[in-house]
């Protein structure tokens, strides 16, 4: 029986799977069609590894966040079962693995842009690989609609928006309360200047 180990290699992330030929589909002796197993490294997080249904669930909602994220969209996207959660943490974003197995707490990694950008990197390599014979269970690859974009992004933008709008109101309010004003009248003489004039002349 033939076992292969195949590595992706990215800066902050390290993607090893291992399988085997199926031969009943007539895959070569360097082909795997068959993922017995699978071990995900990245910096600063302990090893995860799963079946092909776990890669399935993570790959899709990487790949739909980051496609997302480079759009401009900031969304939460789960896979089933939540068995993976990603979502816009801060300036970050927050990974959220929950195990299958009975007392194993849920996984949190933390991820910058130069990691999740490392970690997709390392699935697109996987997908786009001639020695894996293997039928991803991933959404298929559709383009954006220039309106589901304009939607999705310019929601928050309203809020933000708003946000700046009250903030400027409150500072602006806030600054004339302290203008002095003056409130103290002179009070000058407005006789008709032609009744001084006769008055003089008498």
């Amino acid at each position: 029986m033939i076992n292969l180990t195949y590595r992706f290699d990215q800066n902050s992330s390290s993607l090893e799977l291992a399988g085997m030929p199926d031969v009943s589909n007539g895959d070569s002796e360097v082909t795997i069609g068959i993922i017995t197993s699978w071990t995900l490294k990245i910096i600063g997080a302990p090893p995860i590894e799963g079946d092909k249904e776990h890669l399935d669930n993570l790959m899709r909602v990487i790949l739909q966040y980051s496609r997302s994220y480079i759009s401009g969209i900031r969304k939460t996207y789960r896979s089933h079962l939540n068995i993976v959660t990603i979502s816009p943490h801060g300036i970050c974003h927050k990974l959220l693995l929950n195990s299958t197995k009975e007392g194993i707490k849920p996984l949190e990694i933390i991820l910058d842009d130069s990691e999740l950008s490392d970690l997709t990197r390392c699935l697109d390599l996987l997908i786009i690989d001639s020695r894996f014979n293997i039928r991803w269970d991933i959404n298929k690859e559709i383009p954006f609609s220039k309106k589901y974009i304009r939607d999705s992004v310019s929601i928050p933008k309203n809020n933000f928006n708003f946000f700046y709008a009250f903030i400027i109101f409150l500072l602006t309010s806030t600054l004339l309360l302290f203008v002095p004003t003056n409130n103290k009248h002179e009070l000058r003489d407005t006789a008709n200047p032609s009744q001084v004039l006769s008055e003089q002349d008498e």
